[in-house]
């Protein structure tokens, strides 16, 4: 593959990178596909591997130490609730967090006809994506709350006339979602979030909302409405996540697991699935739980509908919520070590890449099992090995062999680009290349990576520092691989080479 070099460039290079090339395979059993078959191979002094192919180059094979532990990364892990509501809470109390999630209603977003609150969500990304550690942001968007709490739609589309629900204390407006008027200012505004923010690379996940209470696909809290699935078609319900995918066509989305056959609608279309009330073995009933009655039916169900439904975390994040929170699972539900243990055992063998944790203290006494399921969910790519030559000329051809291994349950979402660079005796970066491999194919296994990097003539011979980094479309090194090495840049040096 071609690797374009110069970090000013870098933008343009992202920008224009075609991801359905270049992607890396599984390597096969077969030994006539191994490159290394064809060199001779010694033992350095260092205890690295060197090989000297048949042109009588040298190679030099690193095997990176690495990590145990959770590795924290944007856009998987945990997640934090709206700046945890503006506590601090400190990694000894939560955990290194990858996703800030939020909420929006209608009325908070769009104020005044046509008046967006774009300012609000360009703050919360750029915030998050220079915390430290950097998180993405997750988001939906809501219109309606409790009866008590107030109309959660706009009162300027009320005005207009649109149809729905008061309560009996005209104090709560709940629209109708298939009246047309408020579908076309639905599909309005959510046309101009998607067109300002779709693709973002600070942009987790869209979760599918507009629809029920919260956006959670229900109005059971409303006594005096029609149950929303016996109330709407399939075909009208199913129009609110069409709308969705048109604005976000490039943005991960998730549909809630309680959105009846909307849930199996839109993982056929590409979302992935989250659930709430998560580890809920008892919350409500001592006869009943979402984790033995209600998701096991649910996810039959959307089985039956959608034969595809069971690997949707290929082409979309699985992500949970809990039911209250851990401190009252621990204070209130009293829930033993083995029932967290089978909770987090059950993202795990769904593929969860993210778990809403409300932002509330961890207790102690789960903190273990939480940080063991934490190397699992999501993605935790971790470098196996590197391979390139010794020496060469400027102007030459740099060989770049790499084998990751994805050690988590799910692949990463968003675009990630593999970044060579070489930095001389002072720091300065003398080369930077980019590559096309597409990192959202690498599911849970072993990748490897063949890229070859041309070098411009006018490098000045010496040593030099080879690094890697997976980068944004901004060209920064924001993904922690799960291995040693990682250096102030957020690039990670694993070797060098001299050029002659």
């Amino acid at each position: 593959m071609k690797i374009r070099p110069y970090k000013a460039v870098v933008l343009a290079i992202l920008t224009m990178l075609p991801l359905s090339s270049g992607l890396a395979k599984k390597p096969a059993n077969n030994p006539s596909n191994n490159k290394h078959n064809q060199e001779t191979e010694s033992e350095t002094d260092s205890g690295e591997n060197e090989l000297v192919d048949l042109n009588n180059q040298v190679f030099t094979t690193v095997y990176p130490t690495a990590l145990t532990g959770p590795v924290a990364n944007p856009g998987m892990g945990v997640e934090t609730f709206h700046d945890n509501w503006g506590s601090t809470l400190s990694s000894d109390e939560y955990p290194d967090a990858g996703i800030d999630y939020y909420r929006f209603y209608w009325n908070e977003i769009e104020p005044e006809e046509g008046k967006y609150a774009f300012d609000m969500l360009d703050k919360i990304l750029s915030e998050n994506r220079h915390e430290t550690p950097p998180k993405m942001v997750a988001i939906r968007f809501m219109t309606a709350d409790e009866p008590e709490t107030g109309s959660k739609v706009p009162q300027w589309l009320i005005d207009k006339g649109i149809s729905g629900f008061w309560t009996d204390d005209h104090k709560t407006f709940v629209p109708n979602i298939n009246d047309s008027l408020y579908l076309y200012y639905g599909e309005k505004l959510l046309k101009a979030f998607g067109n300002r923010y779709d693709g973002n690379s600070n942009l987790s996940h869209i979760d599918i909302g507009m629809v029920g209470s919260w956006g959670e696909w229900h109005n059971s809290n409303f006594s005096g409405l029609e149950p929303l699935h016996q109330k709407y078609s399939d075909d009208e319900l199913n129009k609110w996540v069409d709308l969705h995918f048109e604005a976000f066509p490039k943005t991960p989305k998730v549909m809630l697991i309680s959105g009846g056959n909307s849930l199996a609608y839109a993982t056929e279309k590409g979302a992935g699935w989250r659930a709430d009330c998560w580890g809920d073995w008892h919350h409500f009933s001592t006869s009943w739980s979402h984790m033995r009655d209600d998701y096991p039916y649910r996810i039959v169900q959307a089985k039956y509908e959608d034969t595809n439904f069971e690997t949707s975390w290929h082409r979309g994040p699985i992500s949970l919520e809990t039911c209250g929170t851990m401190q009252d699972w621990k204070e209130i539900q009293e829930y033993t070590y083995d029932e967290v243990k089978a909770s987090l055992d059950w993202a795990i063998e769904h593929h969860a890449s993210t778990l809403n944790l409300k932002s509330k203290p961890i207790p102690t006494q789960y903190r273990d099992l939480l940080d063991d399921a934490l190397t699992k969910i999501g993605y935790r790519i971790r470098l196996e090995k590197l391979n390139h030559q010794v020496e060469l000329s400027a102007g030459g051809i740099l060989n770049v062999n790499a084998v990751f291994v994805n050690e988590g349950v799910a692949p990463p979402y968003q675009d990630r680009y593999l970044a060579y660079r070489l930095l001389d005796e002072n720091g300065n970066t003398a080369f930077f290349g980019t590559s096309d491999y597409d990192v959202r194919t690498w599911l849970p296994g072993e990748y490897e990576t063949h890229s070859s990097l041309t070098l411009p003539s006018t490098l000045a011979a010496g040593h030099y520092y080879l690094e890697l980094a997976l980068v944004d479309s901004h060209g920064d090194a924001r993904l922690n691989f799960a291995n040693v090495g990682k250096q102030g840049s957020g690039w990670y040096r694993f070797s060098d080479l001299t050029i002659l």
